[in-house]
């Protein structure tokens, strides 16, 4: 007996993502956007991030994609006050 394995059938296109990821990048040193709106763009791209099909021929891109907005995110944490 085998065990079937089901795909989330609302992923996201890697190319989205990577629009996405551009997008948050743009916006990560813009004082115009507040805190929260930063912290909210990043929880989505994590999230979205595992959404990704890896059989996607973008998918590459993503993954490269994601590491750009991480980088972005601590980049921009040290500049955060208390």
């Amino acid at each position: 007996m085998g065990t079937a394995v089901h795909k989330q059938s609302n992923g996201i296109a890697a190319g989205q993502f990577v629009s996405e990821v551009d997008d948050f990048r743009a916006s990560i040193g813009d004082p115009a956007v507040n805190f929260d709106a930063k912290k909210q763009a990043y929880d989505t791209i994590v999230r979205h991030a595992a959404m990704l099909d890896p059989e996607d021929a973008g998918f590459w891109r993503a993954g490269v994609a994601l590491k750009n907005a991480l980088s972005a995110w601590l980049d921009f944490r040290p500049l955060i006050r208390n």
